[in-house]
């Protein structure tokens, strides 16, 4: 797992299991921050979300979280993604899967 990825994950979600998904060219896609202040700086740009950022740091919740996401038919997250930003890093969720299991 790439060095940024190997420490706490900060994610949106609203009720339990309803996690922040958006589709964008065509592809279903979630996020995932490395600092809760990027989370929050995210979330601050779209408060009508009502979403809250919760940190997931043991291995069990990474999992948890990107299986939940593969039934939600996510294909990948953006790592540390903010509005306006015209790149983002993807992160293809079955890949992340298997780092976190082996972990």
């Amino acid at each position: 797992m790439e060095p940024e990825l190997s420490g706490t994950w900060y994610v949106l979600e609203g009720e339990p299991g309803e996690h922040l998904v958006v589709e964008a060219l065509g592809r279903r896609l979630s996020g995932v921050w490395t600092t809760r202040a990027g989370a929050e700086r995210f979330l601050a740009f779209h408060p009508e979300l009502g979403m809250r950022v919760s940190p997931l740091e043991s291995r069990a919740l990474k999992e948890a979280f990107l299986r939940a996401l593969g039934m939600l038919k996510v294909e990948a997250v953006l790592v540390d993604y903010q509005p306006g930003a015209h790149q983002a890093r993807l992160a293809q969720v079955e890949d992340l899967l298997r780092e976190v299991r082996r972990a």
